[in-house]
């Protein structure tokens, strides 16, 4: 009986992954031929799949010319689907390192490290003070503030390579303030809330630097040497799997080390698309991300897109006024960061909208808040209700906004 129901589980997995891909390649050519980003079609896809589109179908029994039909269990939000969307979010971020040409990318440290600190400066002030004035305390503002600083890079990637815009110097700032923006959010995050001790914090800054040194540094100058060892394994895809192999530990490590597993996958990609033998693979690794899993995590996405929550919010206002400061701020802050390095009006702008999304960070954010104690009741409730809304509209909005910034 257990083997049957494992058998039923897992045929309804592999249904729901081909009727993701089906309908996110549907709905991404729809949207390409209205001249907009295809990542909104894959998005909308998730939804219509989602537990409010056809996942009300799911599992329910229907009758069909006078037959009754026991319809699957499909879930596109399942730990198994997330499992297999997690693993998007990392193949597009290293892709987007294979992508780019490294010694480019350190010449935008300079305008990387000050969007990174507008980016994170601008909605941690904004955010704590709007929520003050709207009743909230110090504290819990803080916190408000704290979860605006999160930015997901994996939307506006996506839009930039699909443009061919992401080797450029507003593509590869956006992608060097991520990394920034995503360590300076979370030491202040387990700093400034007192979620961790001085010395975790300490232990923490000293863990995130030695992955940087020991995985970027070292690693490109030993990449070389390891594909080398790789072409004595005479095995079909041999230099694939250690590419993969790589990748993923990179992943690994980047979690463990306390920043997100897409740095890591970042950092994977561009140790080792130095190496001139991993051409070789590129168009391997393309088939593997953009084939399967890079659609899963935006039909992942919209899968998630809760349109009840609309209904349920109480402080309307608060909300609106949250994610109107969440999307200033970032193009303000950023704004002002790329304008002290000497960027252009244009490009500014650019950076700024391609630094708008909030994703997983925000809402890993909020979780840790609740889960700590600082915000909780229906305080709680309101804020995690206002990070979701904050995730689906500036996923939303970016693409269309980031595309006819380049027009």
């Amino acid at each position: 009986m257990t083997d049957t129901a494992d058998e039923i589980q897992i045929f309804e997995i592999v249904l729901s992954v081909a009727l993701a891909l089906i309908f996110a390649r549907l709905f991404g050519s729809l949207i390409d031929r209205l001249k907009q980003p295809p990542v909104i079609g894959e998005i909308f896809a998730g939804l219509l799949l989602g537990e409010f589109g056809l996942g009300i179908l799911a599992g329910k029994s229907v009758t069909l010319f006078s037959v009754p039909i026991q319809l699957p269990q499909l879930s596109y939000t399942s730990e198994a689907f997330t499992f297999l969307a997690e693993l998007g979010i990392l193949f597009l971020m290293f892709l987007s390192g294979l992508e780019i040409n490294f010694s480019d990318l350190k010449k935008v440290q300079k305008p990387s490290f000050f969007v990174a600190m507008g980016g994170v400066v601008a909605p941690l002030l904004l955010g704590t003070t709007v929520s003050y004035l709207l009743g909230l305390s110090w504290h819990i503002g803080l916190a408000m503030g704290l979860i605006l600083v999160a930015t997901s890079v994996g939307v506006p990637v996506r839009v930039l390579m699909d443009l061919q815009k992401l080797n450029t110097e507003v593509g590869l700032t956006i992608l060097g303030a991520a990394v920034f923006d995503d360590v300076i959010g979370i030491i202040l995050f387990v700093s400034v809330l007192g979620v961790a001790s001085p010395m975790d914090v300490t232990f923490l800054g000293f863990k995130i630097l030695i992955f940087f040194i020991l995985f970027l540094f070292i690693g490109l100058k030993i990449i070389d040497k390891i594909f080398d060892l790789s072409e004595k394994i005479h095995l079909p895809k041999a230099l694939l799997s250690l590419c993969l192999s790589i990748f993923l530990l990179y992943s690994f490590f980047a979690y463990q080390s306390g920043i997100a597993g897409i740095t890591g996958a970042f950092v994977a990609g561009i140790v080792i698309g130095r190496a001139m033998k991993s051409r070789k693979v590129i168009d391997d690794i393309k088939t593997f991300g953009y084939g399967l899993f890079i659609p899963l995590f935006f039909v992942w996405v919209g899968a998630n897109i809760d349109p009840t929550i609309f209904t349920t919010i109480n402080a309307i206002g608060f909300t609106a006024a949250i994610i109107f400061v969440g999307i200033i701020a970032k193009i303000i802050g950023c704004g002002i960061g790329g304008k002290l390095a000497g960027m252009t009006n244009r490009k500014t702008l650019q950076v700024g909208i391609g630094m708008i999304p909030r994703l997983e960070m925000a809402l890993i954010i909020a979780g840790a808040a609740i889960s700590q104690g600082i915000l909780i009741g229906e305080i709680g409730d309101q804020i995690l209700a206002t990070t979701v809304l904050l995730t689906i509209v500036t996923t939303l909005i970016t693409p269309s906004l980031l595309r006819a910034s380049f027009k």
